[in-house]
């Protein structure tokens, strides 16, 4: 796995467009912090249970899965900057959608696009940030990805400033569709860059070889991501014995811990090379959730879950980028069927370890998540040997 150099560019531009497509990185992050900001005053203003939530939760994952491999044909037909400034203008506005449902089909309905065109907006901007990754010749993949997580924590946060100042949700997602559409076409005017044209024609298909191998490892860094999303408090909790307030800090301890690392994840990259890193990722996360594991007390726990997103926070970045660089198939159609399985691995992990979890117990639930880092440790180079 190496990062081929090319020709001479324009610095400038390449500069320009790094910048531009962190900007919608950023846009992606903060609209899902949005949504996720005003999901229980959605529920309760429709009047949800938890299973009528769950369907609606489901049906974003499942628009984001459905659109994914598509998106890698559009990509062949527009070219990816293109499909990522139309992709984030549409996701910006839909994000303003949902307070407008009348009922629990609406809302559903509403879910569903969000999930589509965050979907299709993930594979057309990792695809574009891959093509500017290349023509720079050195990794750029995980600071990029920083922003999406910055654009959560942003999104989430002001979101929970307007609710708190008493914005109603159509008042408060819709001045978020607002800025996120005015980021939008701002970055949209430096996103080109040279030779970024259309792909070469491909069609639908299933992955193989080192696509598969690559859609496998990032599916288990999506099952784990999705794990601690849902179950990082609950564990605190229910595990460890801390209360309400501690118990939230699970999810943020490993939250702020990857969006350190992938903040510095490039230079990482550069030193060891995307393979070792990979690696060296699998052990660090593996090591993180054995101390979830065997943790006595809350602040041992707090300090696994930080190890665990040092660990996993290079992982999806370097997968993604890597699946832009396998021979023989054009990027954006490698990208997408690497991207619809680690997606998938997102909707499976939290139902996993809850079965787990029913049948032998919480901590021996999250050997599953030890053994997902372990396996990426030791997966990575038989799966993309080429990349």
């Amino acid at each position: 796995m190496t990062f081929p150099q090319t020709g001479a560019l324009d610095r400038r531009m390449l500069t320009l467009a790094r910048i531009s497509v962190a900007a919608i990185f950023l846009v992606s992050g903060a609209g899902l912090g949005v949504w996720a900001a005003h999901i229980p005053l959605l529920k309760a203003g429709l009047g949800l249970d938890d299973a009528g939530l769950g369907f609606v939760l489901l049906a974003m994952g499942v628009g984001a899965v459905l659109a994914m491999p598509v998106t890698g044909l559009v990509l062949h037909r527009f070219g990816a900057a293109p499909t990522t400034i139309v992709a984030g203008a549409l996701f910006s506005a839909a994000v303003a959608l949902p307070p407008h449902a009348p009922d629990a089909a609406a809302l559903m309905a509403s879910a569903f696009m969000l999930g589509a065109l965050i979907g299709g907006l993930d594979v057309a901007m990792n695809a574009h940030a891959a093509a500017i990754e290349k023509a720079l010749g050195r990794p750029i993949m995980s600071s990029i990805h920083a922003f999406f997580s910055i654009g959560g924590l942003a999104g989430s946060a002001g979101a929970g400033g307007l609710i708190a100042l008493g914005l109603s949700p159509a008042a408060g997602m819709g001045a978020g569709a607002a800025a996120l559409l005015a980021i939008t076409a701002l970055a949209a005017l430096r996103l080109a860059i040279p030779g970024g044209g259309a792909e070469e024609a491909h069609g639908l298909r299933l992955p193989k070889g080192a696509v598969l191998g690559l859609g496998a490892l990032a599916l288990l860094a999506f099952l784990a991501e999705g794990a601690m999303i849902d179950w990082s408090a609950v564990y605190m909790s229910q595990a460890v014995g801390a209360g309400p307030a501690l118990a939230a800090y699970g999810y943020a301890a490993f939250s702020a811990a990857m969006t350190a690392a992938r903040l510095t994840g490039d230079r990482v990259v550069g030193r060891l090379g995307p393979l070792r890193t990979v690696q060296a990722s699998g052990v660090v996360a593996a090591a993180g959730l054995c101390l979830v594991v065997a943790a006595p007390a809350p602040w041992v726990a707090l300090a696994g879950f930080a190890i665990a997103g040092l660990g996993f926070a290079n992982v999806v970045p370097v997968l993604f980028s890597a699946s832009t660089r396998l021979p023989g198939i054009a990027p954006g159609a490698a990208l997408a069927m690497v991207a619809t399985m680690a997606y998938g691995g997102g909707l499976m992990g939290p139902p996993l370890i809850g079965f787990l979890s029913n049948a032998y117990g919480l901590r021996v639930a999250f050997l599953l998540l030890v053994a997902a880092g372990l396996v990426i440790a030791v997966g990575v180079r038989r799966a993309a040997p080429r990349a």
